[in-house]
């Protein structure tokens, strides 16, 4: 308890982000409160030789400072934003030391940890295929088709060495576990000699979510750690694509934004009430930049039922106090409009009876032309809030 208490005062507070206000026209960022992260993940621990004692000291140290931001660690019938942590070493075998729900505070993780991790075993083999399984059977038996099914489920392998084959390849069972949506994070503590070891665990890893321990500068990787777990728990209902920098690649940096392309021509003002009773925080999709703009027709363009010219409803419309404003869920200021102005060329037109916006292909180009909210019927695009740390989505 005394190596916990260090350990709580070295880290420190992590500082958050302000909460987030569209005024400030710019989109909703993915959640940073890790106090409030919602997770199940298990992290996936080298005991062999390679590893050695010291670096076994470094990963648990690791380990605990990830969760010690205030992270509710355990189950709490009352406060569904918690995070379990499970534990496996892996040598030639793998071993479960915690299950899902062993640990309920993070004294009790830094206690089983301490324990579980106290000492390399006396083989230098090291199979990161069987950690991997052992893993992959805790969420099925402990996670999938209970009433946390639908948390994100990450795993962190702490790995010293690549090794195996056939039946022992890690890299189909981590295939595997990234196709249930599972994001696995690793970290290489390289020996001596072994300077691919990082590239190697990168084919493991989720995209973007590999490290390297550094030359033990771990407040560095407990800060990289964190950033992947608050991206693996920044995520969109069924049916909702996320918006992110990359339409085309989707390891690309996400936003707190969902996006719903709808294939049911109706009116704008028909669109709109539609978006907003979808879910709590759903809206006509709002453009504030060009990127925005972009992403949402390479949507439109990927949907079955949206064809050439390309025709949708957006946000955007013209209210009585005479500015055009974007919508926002129920009961939020509606934020008005500010460059860039993607109109196409001759409007927009005179407001007072076409009063509201949609998308419109014209040869090459997609802009902005207005159109009156009662009439035409064309498909729409919503957008709502993802389910992350300041947005907790039930099932």
């Amino acid at each position: 308890m005394k190596l916990l208490a260090f350990l709580l005062a070295l880290l420190g507070v992590y500082a958050c982000c302000a909460d987030y206000s569209p005024l400030s026209y710019v989109d909703r960022p993915c959640g940073t409160d890790l106090s409030n992260l919602w997770l199940d993940v298990v992290a996936v621990v080298d005991n062999s030789q390679g590893m050695n004692n010291g670096k076994l000291n470094e990963v648990t140290s690791n380990i605990l400072s990830v969760f010690m931001s205030g992270t509710r660690i355990g189950s709490d019938a009352n406060e569904p934003r918690t995070t379990r942590l499970g534990l496996v070493t892996y040598n030639n075998v793998a071993s479960q030391k915690a299950d899902l729900n062993q640990y309920q505070s993070i004294a009790d993780a830094a206690n089983g940890i301490f324990v579980a991790l106290s000492s390399t075993v006396g083989t230098s083999e090291s199979y990161l295929a069987t950690g991997l399984e052992m893993a992959e059977r805790m969420f099925n038996e402990q996670s999938v088709n209970t009433t946390r099914a639908h948390y994100r489920k990450v795993v962190i392998v702490y790995a010293s060495e690549y090794k195996g084959d056939g039946e022992l390849d890690p890299l189909p069972v981590s295939n595997r576990l990234k196709l249930s949506n599972v994001d696995i994070i690793t970290v290489a503590y390289q020996q001596s000699g072994d300077d691919g070891l990082f590239e190697s665990l990168s084919q493991i890893a989720s995209p973007g979510f590999s490290f390297i321990n550094d030359n033990g500068q771990g407040g560095n990787l407990v800060q990289k750690i964190q950033g992947s777990l608050l991206q693996s728990n920044c995520f969109c209902p069924s049916d909702w694509i996320q918006y992110r920098n990359s339409y085309s690649d989707p390891a690309s940096s996400r936003y707190g934004v969902c996006i719903q392309a709808i294939t049911i021509p109706v009116s704008w003002f028909a669109a709109k009430l539609s978006c907003s009773n979808k879910r709590t925080n759903s809206n006509l999709a709002t453009e504030f930049n060009q990127a925005k703009h972009d992403f949402i027709f390479n949507v439109a363009q990927n949907t079955t039922g949206f064809a050439p010219p390309y025709q949708y409803h957006i946000g955007l419309n013209y209210v009585s106090s005479g500015s055009w404003v974007w919508t926002q869920p129920t009961g939020r200021q509606q934020v008005p409009l500010q460059q860039p102005f993607m109109w196409l060329p001759g409007y927009p037109k005179p407001a007072s009876t076409q009063s509201a916006v949609m998308n419109m292909q014209s040869g090459q180009e997609t802009g902005w032309q207005n159109i009156a909210t009662m009439t035409g019927s064309y498909n729409y695009v919503c957008e709502t809030y993802a389910c992350d740390t300041d947005n907790y989505c039930d099932a």
